[in-house]
């Protein structure tokens, strides 16, 4: 099993060992060749996290609200290839939220969820989740839900999908938001813990609408002359 810090590489750092196509995903034991190959992943994953524990993470694009209930960490770097960083929020209900920045290395990202950067992205994070099932982290994970939707009630939208896990612990929701602003990658990976989803939307909201009115307000900053 992986290390529970190792799991915001894993879900950056996909397709270690081969990518396959979408779909809802339930793993059964593994053949003594998935465990050599899972084991070489991990080992890999955790060269990636060591040698980005060594490295000085990128300035924030936005900044990182303080909000009450919330605790956040601050910023660690992603592996170098990603140019980028997470931070993990943590809430007292339960509720917890990886926030990622990064650029993947591309110098174009346009602000557009329709655009092939932001696109693939999405696919990365579907394909990071099938993953973690492959190396055992859920026992099961099924895609329920997905489209456009705004942060919070921020002018900003996203592209939105919502899987639900199955875990030692029972079955979890875990919501991804992905987008673009100022040439840069944004990605909310949130898995609530409450037994009503509403109760999970209801804390989550004020902290996608702060970082949906960050990025509004940066686009309406007057260029410097």
């Amino acid at each position: 099993m992986l290390k529970t810090n190792l799991i915001p590489v894993l879900l950056l750092t996909v397709c270690i060992a081969g990518c396959q196509d979408q779909r809802d995903s339930s793993t059964p034991e593994p053949t003594p060749q998935q465990e050599a190959d899972n084991q070489a992943i991990m080992q890999e994953i955790q060269k990636l996290e060591q040698e980005a524990a060594k490295a000085t993470p990128p300035a924030p694009v936005i900044p990182l609200p303080d909000l009450p209930g919330w605790t956040h960490s601050a910023p660690r770097a992603l592996p170098s290839g990603d140019h980028g960083f997470s931070v993990a929020y943590d809430h007292s209900k339960g509720m917890t939220v990886t926030f990622y920045q990064f650029t993947r290395g591309l110098k174009e990202i346009p602000d557009d969820l329709n655009s092939e950067p932001v696109q693939n992205e999405m696919k990365h994070a579907k394909a990071g989740i099938q993953q973690a099932v492959e190396l055992g982290i859920w026992k099961s994970a099924t895609e329920t839900d997905h489209g456009t939707v705004s942060l919070g009630d921020s002018p900003q939208k996203a592209l939105w999908c919502r899987y639900q896990l199955a875990t030692d612990n029972g079955e979890v929701n875990s919501d991804t938001y992905v987008w673009s602003h100022a040439n840069t990658l944004f990605k909310l990976r949130c898995t609530g813990r409450a037994k009503n989803p509403l109760d999970d939307v209801k804390t989550l909201t004020p902290l996608l609408a702060a970082l949906g009115n960050e990025c509004s307000a940066k686009q309406k900053e007057p260029e410097e002359k």
